[in-house]
């Protein structure tokens, strides 16, 4: 008993830290209203790309998922939430999406993106950030689902926006921990306690 009072100590104190620093992120719908429509446009844009994205990577369509990347860039970059370094370049990139040539490694994986906020850096050069949803069963194990944030740079080529640049920024674990016990609370739950009030 005193292990998981100490556990549920170390998540209070952590979510005390961690609520000096939050804000609260507007909604999708309250930021698209407050941006500019340039900004607008490019925000249904990312959000179009990923859409077609996230069913690519669904279907485990590598080739046509990695099609949507700037393949002219020499120095492309992605950062996977399970995997310790960054991978740079072709080559690593290649490799992370197809580790076993001609063998499936996933029984399946479902993504879902939402909360896009994207702006210019340059005229043809955008910075996204976005929730990542993902369901993902690999071969042999049980089924598991979480969430990260994702910071992306788009490049448009042709007219065409393309993926340069990817990274995965999971929270803090006693952060995720804590997410994750909220989350899990019934909906009914809010009601039990004004009933019992």
């Amino acid at each position: 008993m005193r292990t998981i009072v100490f556990i549920f100590a170390l998540l209070y104190s952590g979510a005390a830290l961690a609520g000096a620093h939050e804000q609260k992120l507007p909604d999708a719908a309250e930021f698209t209203t407050a941006a500019n429509p340039e900004q607008r446009q490019l925000i249904e844009d990312i959000e179009s790309f990923l859409y077609t994205y996230a069913e690519r990577y669904n279907h485990q369509d590598y080739e046509a998922l990695l099609s949507m990347w700037d393949r002219d860039d020499a120095f492309p970059m992605y950062m996977a939430e399970e995997v310790e370094t960054p991978m740079y370049g072709w080559e690593a990139i290649n490799k992370y999406f197809n580790p076993l040539p001609d063998t499936q490694v996933l029984d399946g994986i479902r993504n879902r993106y939402s909360e896009v906020r994207a702006h210019y850096l340059a005229p043809d050069v955008a910075l996204a950030t976005y929730i990542l949803h993902f369901d993902i069963k690999v071969m042999r194990s049980q089924p598991m689902t979480s969430w990260d944030r994702v910071m992306a740079v788009f490049r448009r080529v042709d007219g065409e926006w393309k993926l340069t640049a990817y990274a995965e920024a999971p929270m803090a674990p006693l952060t995720m921990v804590r997410k994750m016990l909220e989350n899990a609370v019934p909906k009914d739950f809010e009601d039990f306690l004004e009933e019992r009030e």
